[in-house]
C-alpha cells in the first residue's frame, strides 16, 4: 500500500512540475508577454534555474529581435549625431536627451528644462573653443545588446572620440545608451554621473552597467 501511494504521489508530482515547464517553456514565454514580465520579476527574486534560463533566453532573442529591426534607423541617427557634433549644432544632440531626464536635472538643480537646455549649450560652446574634435569612430556591429527586466530594450555603443588640445591628440573612448521611452528612441552618454541620474527616473537602469 505504501509503494502504491508513493507511486502516486511521484506521478502526481511528476505531471504538476511538467505542466509548469510547459507554462514557462521558451515558446510560451515569448507569445505572453505579461506571463515573461511576471516570470522575469519572479527571477529577480528567487531563481528557479530551469524557468530562468528560459527567461534569459526569452529576454536575449527579444533584444535581438529588436536590434535586427532597428538597428538602421539607430545607425542614421548616431551617424546625425556625430555630424551635428562635429560642425557645432548642439540642438541635435541635446534634443536625443529625453525630456523625462531634463526634467529631473532641472529640478534637482532648481532651475527650468530651458534654462538646462540653454546652460548645456553654453556649456559645449565653451568646451568645443577648447577642444577640437578631430574625429569620432563608433562601431554599431559591436554595439552590447539587452532588455531590461520592465522590458525595455537597450543597446551600448562604445566610440573613440580623437580630439585636438594644445596641439595634441588624445583619444577619449565612451559608451553611449541607446534605449526607448514612450515610443522614441534616444541616445545618452552612458558614464557614472548621467547613469546615476537616469536610474531615478528610469528604475529598470538599475540592471544596466557601465562598461
Amino acid at each position: 500500500m505504501r509503494k502504491i501511494k508513493f507511486l502516486l504521489v511521484t506521478m502526481f508530482a511528476a505531471l504538476f512540475f511538467t505542466a509548469c515547464g510547459n507554462k514557462y517553456s521558451v515558446e510560451n514565454l515569448k507569445k505572453n508577454n505579461n506571463l515573461l514580465k511576471e516570470t522575469v520579476q519572479k527571477c529577480k527574486i528567487k531563481r528557479n534555474e530551469k524557468i530562468c534560463i528560459n527567461v534569459d533566453k526569452v529576454q536575449a532573442e527579444k533584444a535581438q529581435e529588436w536590434w535586427n529591426k532597428t538597428k538602421p534607423e539607430i545607425t542614421k541617427k548616431v551617424d546625425r549625431i556625430v555630424k551635428d557634433l562635429m560642425a557645432g549644432n548642439y540642438a541635435t544632440v541635446i534634443n536625443e536627451i529625453p525630456e523625462r531626464y531634463l526634467k529631473y536635472v532641472a529640478e534637482k538643480n532648481s532651475t527650468s528644462v530651458e534654462e538646462l537646455k540653454k546652460m548645456m549649450t553654453e556649456i559645449l560652446k565653451v568646451v568645443q573653443t577648447e577642444l577640437k574634435i578631430e574625429n569620432v569612430v563608433y562601431d554599431v556591429d559591436a554595439a552590447k545588446i539587452g532588455r531590461t527586466s520592465a522590458g525595455r530594450n537597450y543597446a551600448i555603443i562604445s566610440s573613440v572620440t580623437t580630439v585636438a588640445v594644445d596641439n595634441q591628440k588624445v583619444d577619449r573612448k565612451q559608451d553611449s545608451l541607446v534605449f526607448e521611452d514612450e515610443n522614441k528612441w534616444y541616445i545618452m552618454n552612458l558614464d557614472e554621473k548621467t547613469l546615476k541620474y537616469a536610474k531615478k527616473v528610469y528604475p529598470d537602469f538599475e540592471e544596466i552597467k557601465v562598461r
